[in-house]
C-alpha cells in the first residue's frame, strides 16, 4: 500500500476523530458555566448551547484533510471533504447566527417567506437563502463528478438543461436535509441518531457513486482505505457530542443540527444516479412541508418502534408525553 494511504488514515483518526472529541471534551467546561451558553430544553432542564461548535471544528480539519489528499495523489474521493469542510463552515456560521438573534415569531418556510414579502429579513430567512445558495454552488461542484451530472454531459442544449435542472435539485436536496436535521434536533439525539443511521449510506454513496469518475490506479483496495477514511471523519463529531446530547448536558441548536444535515446531505447525493437523486429530494421535500402541519414527536411516540428507537440512550426519569411543544412548523424557528 502507498505510505500516503497510511498517512491518509492517521489524519483521518487524529483530525477526522481526535480532534473534535478532545476540542469539545475541553470547551465543554467552559460551555457548562458560561451565562450566555445555557438554555433550557423540552423537558425544562437547563442545558448549554453549543455542542454545535464541534462542525466549526471538523469544517477547519476536513478542509486541511481533504487539501492534503488532494495534493499527495490522484484520482481521490477524499477531497470531498474540502467541499464537505466550506459547506459545513457556511451551515454553521448561519445557524449560530440564528441560534443568537432567532425568535418564534416567525416559523416555518411560510414564515420566513411571508417576512421576506414584507421586506423584513429573518435570521431564519437568512439562514435559508444562505444554506440554500451554498448548497447550489456545491451541487455545481459536484455535477463534474458525480453519476447523476456526468449523465447528461453533452454540448447539445437538452443535455444542459437537464444538467441545470439536476444541479438545482441537487441543492435543494443539501439545503432540505439540512433542514430536516433543524427539525430533527428537537429531542436529544434525534438528529444524532439520524446522522449515525444515513452516516453508512453516505460513505457507500461517495465511494461507489464516484469510483467510475475518479479514476485511481490503486484499485479496489484503495477504495476500502479511502472510505475507512471517511467514516473515521463522519464519526468524529457524532462521537464528540453524542454523551453531551444523549445525556441531556448540551444542546445543537441550529449551528450543530444544520451543518450535520449539510454535510450528510451533500455526501448522499455525490453518488446517487439522477431518477434516486429526484426521488430522494421529492421524499425531503414531503417531510419538510409535512412539518409545517405534524409534529415529528407525536408521530414518533405514536410508534412503538420509532418510539423506542428515540428513547435510545436518552436519560428516561420523565415520561415522553409527545405533544407537539411548538414543534410543528419549527423548521426554522
Amino acid at each position: 500500500m502507498n505510505p500516503l494511504w497510511l498517512v491518509s488514515l492517521a489524519l483521518g483518526l487524529v483530525f477526522g476523530v481526535a480532534v473534535p472529541v478532545l476540542g469539545m471534551r475541553m470547551l465543554a467546561p467552559t460551555l457548562r458555566t458560561a451565562e450566555k451558553a445555557q438554555a433550557t430544553n423540552f423537558r425544562g432542564r437547563r442545558v448549554f448551547y453549543g455542542l454545535g461548535i464541534v462542525w466549526l471544528i471538523w469544517a477547519g480539519c476536513a478542509i486541511l484533510g481533504g487539501a492534503f489528499v488532494r495534493a499527495a495523489t490522484r484520482g481521490s474521493i477524499l477531497p470531498v471533504l474540502t467541499l464537505a469542510g466550506a459547506l459545513a463552515l457556511v451551515a454553521f456560521a448561519l445557524g449560530a447566527v440564528d441560534d443568537a438573534y432567532g425568535s418564534s415569531a416567525d416559523r416555518g418556510f411560510k414564515g420566513h417567506l411571508k417576512a421576506m414579502a414584507r421586506g423584513r429579513l429573518t435570521t431564519g430567512g437568512m439562514k435559508l437563502v444562505g444554506i440554500g445558495m451554498a448548497s447550489l454552488v456545491v451541487a455545481f461542484i459536484l455535477s463534474e463528478v458525480s453519476p447523476w451530472g456526468r449523465a447528461f454531459w453533452g454540448s447539445g442544449t437538452a443535455a444542459l438543461g437537464a444538467r441545470i435542472a439536476l444541479v438545482l435539485v441537487a441543492g435543494a436536496a443539501i439545503a432540505l436535509c439540512s433542514n430536516l436535521f433543524n427539525l430533527l434536533d428537537l429531542r436529544p439525539g434525534r438528529a444524532l441518531k439520524t446522522y449515525a443511521l444515513l452516516s453508512p449510506f453516505a460513505i457507500l454513496s461517495v465511494t461507489l457513486g464516484l469510483a467510475g469518475s475518479l479514476a485511481y490506479s490503486g484499485g479496489s483496495g484503495v477504495r476500502v482505505v479511502e472510505a475507512a477514511v471517511l467514516a473515521l471523519f463522519l464519526a468524529g463529531p457524532f462521537l464528540a457530542v453524542y454523551r453531551y446530547d444523549l445525556g441531556e448536558e448540551g444542546m445543537l441548536g441550529d449551528a450543530g443540527a444544520n451543518p450535520m444535515g449539510a454535510v450528510i446531505g451533500m455526501l448522499l447525493v455525490c453518488g446517487m444516479q439522477p431518477l434516486v437523486l429526484v426521488a430522494w429530494t421529492f421524499l425531503l421535500l414531503a417531510l419538510n412541508f409535512a412539518s409545517e402541519r405534524v409534529s415529528f414527536s407525536a408521530v414518533i411516540a405514536g410508534n412503538s418502534v420509532l418510539r423506542w428507537i428515540d428513547g435510545l440512550g436518552r436519560a428516561a426519569d420523565l415520561p415522553e408525553d409527545g405533544t407537539n411543544h411548538g414543534e410543528a412548523g419549527a423548521s426554522e424557528r
